[in-house]
């Protein structure tokens, strides 16, 4: 999904005095959980044309919110899915330059504790030098088989922006798959240790 798209929403115009956001405008939302749009009574999802909205969780939407803070998901064929407190995150504002957020991509299967400890240490270096992260060991999964984890992991990659290898990524099945979707989606794709090199050098020169 084009995330660089801008929703002309009533927020930006006016906000009621209940407005939750204070002064600012939600421009992308990441969802926390998964959601479905409801069915109707007695029509079920007939009012609805086309297919029915979901957004997946971790997937990152465009949002529109009206003047009162109420907040919806603008799915890629334009349809709005209205989200409940919990089920989102803001992810950007209209008044801040958009991230472009990271995909993690490295070894678990068959390491200790999956290797997670390698992707929350990176994922926090990263962090600290101003990246955008999304980190994979990070990620709510609805059960431990490695097809379904990978599936809810492919949907994270596809909404960023570029890929970070860890040490061993070329050994890992998952990860080659993320890193050849990457590459034929044309993403960046790079070390996340030369990534952390280029800030190094950033900071030393400023």
């Amino acid at each position: 999904m084009n995330m660089d798209s801008v929703i002309d929403c009533p927020a930006l115009h006016s906000r009621s005095d209940g407005y939750p956001f204070g002064n600012r405008v939600p421009r992308t939302v990441r969802m926390v959980k998964t959601v479905t749009a409801d069915p109707m009574p007695v029509l079920g999802y007939s009012y609805i044309k086309g297919a029915v909205p979901t957004a997946v969780i971790s997937q990152t939407f465009p949002a529109w919110t009206n003047k009162h803070g109420a907040v919806s998901a603008v799915m890629p064929d334009g349809q709005k899915l209205g989200l409940k407190c919990g089920e989102f995150e803001v992810a950007s504002w209209h008044d801040e330059i958009p991230q472009k957020f990271i995909y993690l991509s490295g070894p678990m299967t068959g390491l200790p504790d999956l290797n997670f400890p390698a992707f929350h240490a990176m994922a926090k270096r990263l962090r600290a030098v101003g990246h955008a992260v999304v980190n994979p060991a990070e990620l709510d999964h609805p059960t431990k088989e490695w097809s379904e984890c990978l599936r809810r992991d492919i949907v994270a990659l596809v909404a960023c922006h570029s890929v970070a290898t860890l040490a061993g990524w070329e050994h890992s099945k998952g990860a080659r798959l993320e890193v050849l979707i990457a590459d034929r989606l044309g993403m960046e794709v790079g070390s996340a240790l030369d990534l952390l090199s280029v800030a190094t050098v950033a900071r030393m020169s400023s």
